[in-house]
């Protein structure tokens, strides 16, 4: 090796009787990482003051739902900063909306949502905080939306009607093909019917109640939400499923959202999040 490339790598400890080796790049970024996490854990906002929308380690909640006469059978809840891609159709719909916001919403009306609830670092790790077992009890089928998955209020209350029926404990809808993607086996691949898929991603998520139930206590497994997909199916009997005869379009990719940099700024590294989480035994998530 020449000396000019000796000079643009650094030797770091034997990992397998290999070498690892790392530029110098990929060292200052490990550093910052580091000296970000120390911030965080120090300095991080523990809860919004009243009137006031960020992230922050815990939530703060606005409104809560009034128990109906008659309840709706599920829950949406939707992270979102000032907007969301929840299209209201005007029609009935037979889910409540839970917003979480870690910035102020724009144009929302109070009738447009149950529950409001402010903060938490991920859409998880807030929901583990929101969600109660009285929430458990009165709803018999949960979903998680990502403020850039687009569906209207009559296309998810069929979705969530349809996993009721057919008895689905984990599953969500395929994707269209203009959406951004990671997974091609969520594409959407038929007019009707569902299928059988190693995993379902964390962006739009459903949950029966009773599988919620079984699955909350690993929300807080992951600061970047990276990794929990992998570890939902290690927890059930049953495979998990996405349903072709509805589609969602996701609407930006990872690259043009703030998201990642908010992890950078609080020393998270979803890449490692994912790597921890993908190969945890069992006995860790059950």
């Amino acid at each position: 090796m020449s000396l000019e490339n000796r000079c643009v790598l650094i030797r770091t400890k034997k990992i397998g009787g290999c070498a690892v080796l790392h530029t110098p790049r990929k060292v200052i970024q490990r550093i910052c990482l580091l000296a970000n996490k120390l911030r965080f854990h120090i300095f991080f906002k523990k809860r919004p003051r009243p009137g006031e929308y960020c992230n922050s380690k815990f939530i703060r909640v606005d409104t809560r739902a009034v128990q109906p006469a008659e309840t709706r059978p599920y829950l949406a809840i939707v992270r979102c900063g000032r907007s969301h891609c929840l299209i209201d159709d005007c029609s009935e719909r037979n889910f409540d909306i839970a917003l979480n916001c870690y910035a102020e919403p724009e144009g929302v009306r109070s009738g447009d949502y149950e529950y409001l609830y402010v903060g938490g670092i991920n859409k998880y790790k807030a929901a583990v905080q929101f969600i109660s077992k009285a929430h458990l009890r009165r709803y018999r089928g949960f979903i998680f939306l990502d403020d850039d998955i687009e569906i209207t209020n009559s296309r998810l209350s069929q979705f969530l009607a349809y996993c009721s029926t057919h008895g689905f404990g984990l599953a969500q809808p395929s994707l269209t093909h203009d959406s951004h993607f990671s997974h091609e086996h969520l594409l959407n691949a038929s007019s009707r019917g569902w299928r059988f898929v190693p995993m379902v991603e964390v962006m739009c998520p459903y949950f029966s109640s009773s599988a919620l139930g079984k699955a909350i206590h690993t929300f807080d497994l992951s600061y970047s939400t990276w990794g929990l997909d992998f570890v939902w199916p290690k927890l059930f009997e049953f495979r998990p499923v996405v349903v072709d005869e509805f589609s969602v379009r996701h609407v930006r990719g990872t690259a043009e959202s703030a998201f990642y940099e908010y992890m950078r700024q609080i020393g998270v590294s979803p890449q490692r999040d994912l790597a921890q989480l993908k190969n945890i035994s069992i006995g860790k998530v059950r």
